[in-house]
């Protein structure tokens, strides 16, 4: 398995966001089953997941259960919102090292449509030549070419902002015998059940800018995020100019930042304010 920490690249239920999630739960292969059945897998995945105590055995499950939708490969991907220019991304998976390689090489994380706005916000990708059309275009030949003629993506984005890709992918075009919406529950509780678990044992890869803000350190933010100066600041909060000045200097030299802008609008990006 590959697991690749990309810091500098410019692209890549429950407590998760989901822009469109509402799947039934009929049916899953090899043969038809009841939604019963589907609900028995998931407080099994939901235990052994809980049960992980190294980050490694993450990756062993997403494997296993990759091969028990009958896919081949599987990447989890995790990017971060801050820096705005160059997020924080990890990836791990277990595609071949040519594609890995090629992929990186002509950085098709510029043009990757899984990462755009517009489609992960779906939640449920499907690849498909309309999801790759236009520039993407070279990309999904690339991917065909090194045998990965099928793939699906399921994207959620946890409570820190952080957004969660797992890809399946295949050799065999031949479809996937569960339906869709069963295997876009099954994605989705695995991506979110991994998110979490990175959290529990503060995976690197889960690990967000740590902010810890005062009360007070968050009503300036929002105010200085709403666009207000220092002086409107301290009349709205019924305390002094210099007040004000002093905890955003603080705030600055805390995180290490050029300017209280950046630091409300990081604190924006990842929910804190």
């Amino acid at each position: 398995m590959q697991i690749i920490d990309i810091n500098n690249s410019e692209e890549c239920g429950t407590l998760f966001y989901h822009k469109k999630n509402a799947y039934s739960t009929t049916g899953v292969s090899p043969h038809s089953m009841k939604e019963s059945d589907f609900f028995k897998w998931r407080r099994e995945i939901t235990t052994r997941f809980q049960e992980i105590q190294d980050s490694s055995d993450i990756y062993s499950l997403l494997k296993t259960e990759t091969q028990n939708m009958e896919y081949d490969y599987f990447a989890l991907c995790v990017r971060h919102p801050v820096p705005f220019t160059r997020p924080k991304l990890t990836l791990h998976t277990t595609y071949p090292e040519a594609w890995l390689e090629h992929y990186q090489a002509e950085n098709y994380y510029v043009i990757d449509p899984v990462l755009k706005p517009q489609n992960y916000q779906m939640g449920y990708l499907p690849w498909s030549d309309a999801l790759f059309s236009g520039v993407a275009e070279e990309l999904w030949k690339a991917a065909r070419d090194h045998g990965l003629v099928k793939g699906v993506t399921q994207c959620v984005i946890a409570p820190n902002r952080a957004q969660g890709f797992l890809s399946v992918s295949g050799t065999n075009p031949r479809g996937h015998a569960m339906p869709d919406d069963e295997l876009a529950l099954r994605l989705q509780h695995l991506v979110e059940q991994s998110l979490v678990t990175m959290a529990r044992l503060e995976d690197p890869a889960a690990t967000v800018l740590e902010m810890k803000l005062s009360k007070r350190e968050k009503e300036i933010l929002q105010w200085t995020a709403e666009g207000k100066t220092s002086a409107e600041i301290a009349i709205i909060l019924s305390i002094s100019e210099n007040t004000v000045n002093f905890h955003q200097k603080n705030m600055q030299k805390k995180f290490n930042a050029p300017n209280k802008t950046q630091i409300a609008c990081y604190a924006a990006a990842i929910g804190l304010i």
